[in-house]
């Protein structure tokens, strides 16, 4: 593999410099406003544009460009503050839907026009009409493979394109092997910044417990369909018995009802 050129190391910098500042300026203004991530703001957007301002959270989670397992972390959060709430789903009873309550509606209403000053100020005021079209003719062809990828990958329905009108499905959804709580939610958590508020740093604490714990019900869930005993994955745990395995595994599953797990052993 050829190492890259001076002009492709020189543009790499650049993009890279992109990627990490312009993201953390627009995300400032969201965590000093109103105490949340980007992600955090990008499902309370996509709910408030939904149809009832309700979505499936598989739905959800692609449109919002997140796993499901970091999606039912945020999810949380915004439940605790009142501004989403989830049900099971009308039409099959199957799979949870999250709503927009009228608490969350006005709570995009009174922090949009800020987010969009700051999106306009770190992006578009920036470039020129013609620059804009070429950041999106760039933008589209390197998504492109991503868009594919997508499209080849499960029913149409869960997998919308961006040349469809709608936003694709960028992450893919974290599967039952256990992966570790996303980098960016702990930071998030355990890094407070001048001046945030007390109630903000909070609530992101909370979100990188909502994180651990779904990662141990994922990982409890594993070992029960690879064959390890409650006596077992209770040693493992630092539990004295496998009664107090299996009843934290129990409320592990009512905290997340939309969870199914891989191993029949463990429904």
């Amino acid at each position: 593999m050829p190492w890259l050129t001076a002009r492709e190391e020189r543009v790499w910098r650049l993009f890279a410099a992109v990627l990490f500042l312009l993201p953390e300026e627009v995300e400032a203004q969201l965590q000093r406003d109103a105490g949340l991530t980007q992600f955090g703001y990008g499902v309370l957007s996509r709910l408030s544009e939904a149809p009832a301002r309700a979505m499936r959270m598989t739905d959800l989670a692609s449109m919002a460009h997140g796993s499901q397992s970091r999606l039912s972390h945020q999810v949380a959060s915004l439940e605790r503050r009142g501004w989403v709430r989830r049900e099971r789903a009308a039409e099959d009873g199957r799979g949870s839907v999250a709503v927009l309550t009228d608490a969350g509606y006005a709570k995009v209403a009174a922090i949009a026009p800020g987010h969009v000053a700051a999106v306009r100020s770190a992006v578009f005021d920036a470039l020129s009409p013609r620059q804009l079209d070429e950041l999106e003719g760039i933008c589209t062809a390197l998504l492109q493979s991503k868009i594919r990828e997508e499209l080849g990958d499960g029913p149409a329905s869960s997998r919308q394109a961006l040349a469809g009108g709608h936003r694709g499905h960028l992450e893919d959804d974290a599967d039952s092997s256990g992966a570790c709580p996303h980098d960016e939610d702990i930071r998030a958590s355990v890094e407070t910044q001048a001046g945030e508020d007390l109630s903000a740093g909070l609530a992101r604490i909370s979100d990188a417990r909502s994180a651990v714990d779904f990662t141990e019900l994922q990982l409890i869930d594993r070992a029960r369909a690879q064959g390890q005993t409650w006596e077992q994955i209770a040693a493992a745990l630092g539990m004295p018995d496998r009664r107090q395995a299996q009843t934290r595994f129990r409320r592990l599953r009512e905290r997340w009802p939309e969870y199914v797990p891989m191993s029949a052993a463990s429904r």
